[in-house]
């Protein structure tokens, strides 16, 4: 019988990412072994290095559009699948945002800022010549124009930086002088309907907690939070699933009796009494 923990996992990339290893059908067969309900491939489209010639999104976002509908009827017997992008720095360039929102039918889209605009993505930072109230104070201040902009349905890893800067460069931040941003951030979101992700990608790399953490998870449903999905961040087949029961608890814990999944840009709520 399958484990009914690892009920969903809708963020995680295949090859068409950069930094994915396996191809999609690999991923969504292995998540089919896994016994996962709820599945979505969220392949990266970073807005801000679209043209770099060492990205060239283009012709992988094409390529998904193609491949993600025809994985979800080969496989519809066996799994729940959506069509999902994770949408970087969508603010950087509205004009392309705006393009590539209007040019593929999405199913269900993260939200997601890996880099301040113009700065590197996080994990390139040197924190020993890059102050790390600086960068966080400019990344949050960037995600409450994302979450007022709204164009998306659920807001990628809440404390995506502190991976780097408390998992690997084992630096303390006093995150307390950020919480009224991020209340109003998740204000904000509850007001445009849209929701947050459990990543449990933490779980697995030096930080060792999902991201955000319980008392974030906490403190949006307090504010009137309902919409909440869980993800492992998988780029191969061997992540698919890690930390999923564990999120899953989490949830649980801080009062959430469902999970959200969408399709064509609406949720279902799943149970996880």
């Amino acid at each position: 019988m399958n484990d009914p923990e690892i009920l969903m996992d809708v963020h995680n990339h295949s090859n068409l990412s950069p930094d994915g290893s396996n191809d999609p059908e690999e991923m969504v067969r292995r998540a089919t072994e896994l016994g996962i309900r709820y599945y979505s491939l969220t392949d990266h489209l970073e807005i801000n290095k679209f043209y770099d010639e060492e990205y060239l999104y283009e012709e992988p976002v094409k390529r998904a559009s193609e491949i993600s509908p025809a994985l979800i009827k080969k496989y519809a017997d066996k799994i729940n699948m959506a069509y999902g992008v994770e949408l970087g720095q969508p603010l950087q360039d509205m004009e392309l945002t705006k393009r590539m929102l209007s040019s593929y039918d999405y199913d269900f889209i993260i939200g997601s800022l890996h880099m301040c605009n113009g700065w590197e993505d996080f994990y390139l930072l040197d924190y020993n010549e890059v102050q790390p109230e600086m960068i966080m104070k400019l990344y949050f201040e960037e995600m409450l124009e994302m979450a007022r902009w709204g164009e998306f349905d659920v807001l990628g890893h809440l404390t995506y930086p502190l991976r780097y800067i408390v998992g690997e460069s084992e630096l303390y931040i006093d995150m307390s002088k950020y919480l009224p941003i991020i209340k109003e951030i998740f204000s904000t979101l509850i007001k445009n309907d849209i929701g947050i992700e459990i990543n449990s990608s933490g779980l697995r790399q030096k930080i060792g907690l999902t991201l955000p953490d319980e008392y974030y998870v906490r403190l949006y449903k307090e504010l009137g939070g309902k919409i909440l999905t869980v993800g492992s961040d998988a780029h191969c087949t061997q992540d698919l699933g890690k930390g999923i029961p564990e999120a899953i608890e989490l949830a649980r814990n801080v009062g959430f009796t469902e999970l959200a999944f969408f399709k064509k840009r609406n949720p279902t709520f799943i149970s996880i009494k």
